[in-house]
C-alpha cells in the first residue's frame, strides 16, 4: 500500500498559517522601516543643526559696508559691553540622556532647562532648541516622544518650552504639589534629629509645595510647627529674627551650641536624689502603699458572715450585695479584714485597732516606716486571698 501524505484539510491549513506568518513578518518588516525612517530624520535634522553651529562660530566681520575703518590699534572693549556680537561657544555641557526613568526625570529637567536658558543664543533658533531636546533623548524616553517630535518638529510653534511641557505629561509627578502641602503639614523633627539634618527635607517640602514665594511669616510659621519641642522651646528665648534665613541662622546656631552642651552633660544621679537614711520622705505611707494603682477601683466594705449569708441567699453579689452580678465580676476590690477581728467577738466590722506595742525591754529593735509598710502591706494581700478562698467556698 503506497504511503499517503498530509489530509487536504492538514494542507490547507498549513497554507493559511504560512500566509499568516508571512503577513505578520511583513508588518514587523514595515514597522522597523517606518521607525529606521524616523530615527534617521532625527538624525538629518541635527546633522542640520551642527552645521548651522559651525556656520556660527566662522568669525564674522564685524564692520558693516560704509563705515570708517578704525585705527590701527583700536581700544580692547570690555567683555560686558553689548557689542552685538553674538556667543559662538557653549558654557555649560550637554546633559546626559534621558532613558525615561521617571525618578530620574526632574534632575534631567532642571539640566536641560538650564542649558537652554544659558546656552540658547549659541544653540539656535526655537526649532533648533525643540530638536537640542530631543536629541538628549533615548531608549524608552526617546520612543515615548518619538511621534510628538516626528508631528510638532517643523510646525511653526516648535520650541524647547513646547517639548519639555509634552514631557511633563508623560513622566512628570502630577501630584507632587499636593503631596509636598500634605507632607509640610505633618512633617516634625524628631527628638533625636539634628535640626541640620532636618532642615534640608522641611526646604525640599517647602519648595515642592511652591512655598518659597510665600511670606517670611508664613514659611516661619510652618518651620515652627514642625520643630522639636526642645528646640522650638529654645527658640523662644532667640531674639527676634528680620527675614527668614535670619531665622534659620539663629536655629542653626542654637542648635548645635544645644547639642554640643548635651553631649558633654553629666550623667551621674541628680542632686536631689536621697539616700535610704532618708526613706521617711521618699517611701510611700500606708495609706498610698494600699491604695490601687490608677485609683480607679474602689475596695469593698467588710461585712459579718450573717450579711454574706443574705446576700448568697438573695442571689446577689456577695461582695457589694448588687443584684446585677456575681463576685466573680465584682469590679470593687476585695475588703480587708478589721485588726482583731479574728479574735474579738465583739469587734465591730469596718473598725481597725491599734497593734501592741512591744513592752520588753529586750526585744528587737523599732522596724523603720518602709519595713513596716512592706509587712503591712503583705499581710493584708494574705487577708485578700483568705477572703477570696473563703467566699468561693460559699459559693
Amino acid at each position: 500500500m503506497a504511503h499517503q501524505g498530509p489530509p487536504d484539510w492538514m494542507q490547507a491549513f498549513m497554507a493559511q498559517q504560512q500566509q499568516q506568518m508571512a503577513a505578520q513578518q511583513q508588518q514587523m518588516q514595515a514597522l522597523r522601516e517606518q521607525q529606521q525612517a524616523q530615527v534617521q530624520g532625527l538624525q538629518n535634522a541635527l546633522a542640520q543643526t551642527n552645521e548651522a553651529v559651525l556656520a556660527l562660530q566662522r568669525p564674522a566681520p564685524t564692520q558693516t559696508e560704509g563705515t570708517p575703518e578704525s585705527p590701527p590699534a583700536p581700544t580692547p572693549v570690555p567683555e560686558s559691553t553689548d557689542t552685538g556680537i553674538r556667543r559662538t561657544k557653549p558654557i555649560l555641557p550637554n546633559p546626559p540622556k534621558f532613558d525615561g526613568s521617571r525618578n530620574e526625570y526632574e534632575g534631567w529637567r532642571s539640566l536641560i532647562k538650564d542649558k537652554i536658558e544659558v546656552d540658547g543664543e549659541v544653540i539656535g533658533s526655537n526649532r533648533n532648541q525643540f530638536i537640542y531636546v530631543a536629541s538628549r533623548l533615548d531608549g524608552k524616553g526617546l520612543q515615548s516622544a518619538l511621534t510628538f517630535i516626528s508631528v510638532n518638529r517643523d510646525t511653526p510653534g516648535a520650541s524647547a518650552s513646547k517639548i519639555l511641557k509634552y514631557l511633563d505629561d508623560v513622566f512628570g509627578d502630577r501630584h507632587k504639589t499636593q503631596r509636598a502641602v500634605e507632607s509640610l503639614r505633618t512633617m516634625k523633627q524628631s527628638s533625636k534629629e539634628a535640626f541640620s539634618a532636618f532642615l534640608p527635607r522641611f526646604e525640599k517640602a517647602l519648595a515642592d509645595a511652591g512655598g518659597m514665594a510665600w511670606p517670611d511669616e508664613v514659611k516661619r510659621s510652618h518651620l515652627d510647627g514642625a520643630l522639636a519641642f526642645e528646640l522650638r522651646r529654645l527658640a523662644i528665648m532667640m531674639p527676634i529674627a528680620a527675614t527668614y534665613g535670619d531665622y534659620v541662622s539663629e536655629l542653626l546656631r542654637v542648635s548645635d551650641l544645644y547639642r554640643a552642651t548635651m553631649k558633654h552633660a553629666p550623667k551621674g544621679p541628680s542632686a536631689g536624689h536621697r539616700g535610704d537614711d532618708d526613706s521617711m520622705d521618699w517611701e510611700p505611707t500606708r495609706a498610698a502603699a494600699a491604695a490601687p494603682k490608677g485609683g480607679q477601683k474602689k475596695r469593698a466594705r467588710w461585712v459579718s458572715q450573717e450579711e454574706i449569708d443574705k446576700r448568697r441567699q438573695a442571689g446577689s453579689c456577695l461582695r457589694c450585695s448588687s443584684p446585677d452580678h456575681y463576685v466573680a465580676d465584682c469590679e470593687l476590690l476585695p475588703p480587708r479584714r478589721p485588726t482583731g477581728s479574728r479574735t474579738d467577738p465583739n469587734h465591730s466590722p469596718g473598725t481597725r485597732q491599734a497593734r501592741p506595742t512591744r513592752s520588753n525591754p529586750g526585744a528587737a529593735p523599732k522596724k523603720t516606716t518602709a519595713a513596716k509598710a512592706k509587712v503591712e502591706e503583705a499581710e493584708e494581700e494574705k487577708e485578700d486571698e483568705e477572703y477570696d478562698s473563703s467566699v468561693e467556698e460559699l459559693n
